[in-house]
């Protein structure tokens, strides 16, 4: 879907930087990963985005697979981000753009069932319920944050060998995260 198509779907669309999706596609598994006709251009200095074919100010970015992001762009060593990123709410019509070599901050859960209580952009605080969880005793607990700043992705986690459910919630400091408005606004 692209982020043009206003409030029809209400998921979240995940974009990595053109150059890294370039640079990772001919890894094994990963190019179906990544969608190069659906781009997205960021324009830090007017602090905006659009979609175009072409990016002629600012950086290019291309769709994901939104729950592969973590396999993605996480570096599991150093808590970073391998790469820009570029999260698009359709729900509010704002993307979050995080740069590379950004500390993330991650929060898990798992159990019989997951209800997420956050969304992507949402500021959060240490205490702050992020999910529900269901155990198999039919118990339900709480996860929290344990950190605050603002969520930039909640997704179940896949890949690997799950045996249970799990989801993943990443959290970035709030100085890191820049909230973008679709440029030309007015025009639209």
């Amino acid at each position: 879907m692209e982020p043009n198509a206003k409030g029809i779907g209400r998921f979240p669309i995940g974009y990595v930087e053109e150059g890294y999706a370039l640079k990772i596609a001919g890894e094994e598994g990963i190019k179906e990963l990544v969608n190069f006709k659906s781009k997205l251009c960021i324009d830090r200095d007017h602090m905006c985005f659009s979609e175009m074919n072409l990016c002629r100010s600012g950086k290019s970015f291309v769709e994901v697979v939104y729950e592969r992001i973590p396999e993605l762009i996480l570096d599991a060593e150093r808590g970073t981000l391998k790469s820009d990123i570029a999260i698009y709410s359709p729900v509010v019509d704002q993307v979050l753009y995080v740069p590379s070599n950004t500390r993330v901050f991650l929060v898990e859960a798992s159990g019989r069932s997951i209800y997420p209580l956050v969304s992507e952009g949402e500021n959060v605080s240490n205490d702050r319920k992020l999910f529900y969880v269901v155990t198999n005793k039919f118990e339900v607990r709480v996860v929290r944050a344990g950190v605050s700043g603002v969520v930039i992705y909640v997704g179940d986690v896949v890949g690997g060998f799950v045996i249970a459910n799990k989801m993943l919630c990443i959290i970035v400091s709030e100085k890191d995260v820049c909230r973008l408005r679709r440029c030309n606004q007015t025009s639209n």
